[in-house]
């Protein structure tokens, strides 16, 4: 049995919705997509996954990943300190998997890929009962004791986004705009 590189990537995509009532706090969901039938495990419901191209970084990937599978732009974009760790039987090999988690905006649309027939944003424990692995558990955790907890830990674990597809700067706010009407329309 060898260690694996990382030949994938998983994205926790999550939105904070407005408060209700006064005083109330943002409600945090995440992004659940279910695989089609007709690919392995189909009907599972997952984050965003995916494979690493050859010579592809970890981050690029990711970008590559959320853009494919969801059509959606993060107005924030992690790459976690958490990385989960499984054994693939098949390859006989223990495989290493960075994490990263992206906040996309309360009304920003999503758009499957084949890969994916549903979607659904759920709060985290919702949404951890929907996943079948419990590494996938454990990532939603991550981003919680990470990213929405601990603000100068997120800050520090922040990376800029480049979009798949034109290279916009996601620190622009006219770029920002027009990557917000994008999403959203339609």
């Amino acid at each position: 049995m060898a260690i694996a590189g990382q030949s994938h990537v998983e994205i926790y995509v999550f939105r904070r919705r407005p408060p209700r009532g006064r005083g109330g706090r943002a409600a945090v969901e995440f992004l659940c997509l279910r695989r089609t039938p007709d690919r392995t495990l189909g009907g599972v419901w997952q984050p965003v996954t995916g494979k690493r191209r050859p010579g592809e970084r970890a981050v690029r990937a990711a970008a590559r990943e959320l853009a494919e599978e969801t059509g959606l732009t993060p107005l924030r974009f992690w790459a976690l300190e958490t990385v989960a760790v499984y054994f693939d039987a098949a390859a006989d090999r223990v495989r290493l998997l960075p994490l990263f988690a992206a906040e996309v905006g309360p009304r920003d649309r999503v758009l499957l890929s084949r890969e994916h027939d549903a979607f659904r944003f759920l709060p985290a424990p919702r949404a951890a009962a929907l996943y079948l692995w419990e590494a996938q558990r454990r990532g939603l955790v991550a981003v919680a004791r990470e990213i929405l907890a601990r603000p100068a830990l997120a800050t520090a674990l922040e990376v800029p986004f480049a979009p798949a597809g034109p290279r916009v700067s996601s620190r622009s706010p006219i770029s920002r705009r027009a990557i917000r009407r994008r999403v959203t329309a339609g």
